[in-house]
């Protein structure tokens, strides 16, 4: 048996989950052990599991009103437990906000 390396498993599993096959038959489809596809399965869970919990440790926010000066009309600032103000744009993608919140916390 020949395994797919590490980084072909996302895509593998997106077909797994395509196929409508039972896990059995993909496996055997592929020449896969059943336990390198479950474990493969399970990692890939967890893995979507600590993205979404990592994304929802942001929930819930509070949006306050400030008297800011005219110089900063069009930023918005978020201060984050560690004491860190970031400050972005006005219309900056929430998604690349989320991701940038993530990595520092």
């Amino acid at each position: 048996m020949k395994y797919p390396k590490p980084s072909e498993w996302p895509e593998l599993i997106a077909e797994y989950r395509a196929s409508g096959l039972q896990a059995k038959e993909f496996a055997a489809k592929h020449d896969l052990s059943m336990s390198t596809l479950n474990y493969w399965l399970y990692k890939n869970s967890k893995r979507s599991q600590s993205t979404q919990n990592r994304l929802q440790r942001f929930l819930p926010i509070q949006v306050v009103g400030s008297a800011a000066p005219k110089a900063r009309d069009g930023v918005v600032e978020a201060a984050l437990r560690s004491g860190l103000v970031v400050r972005f744009a006005v219309g900056t993608d929430p998604r690349y906000l989320a991701e940038l919140f993530a990595a520092v916390g």
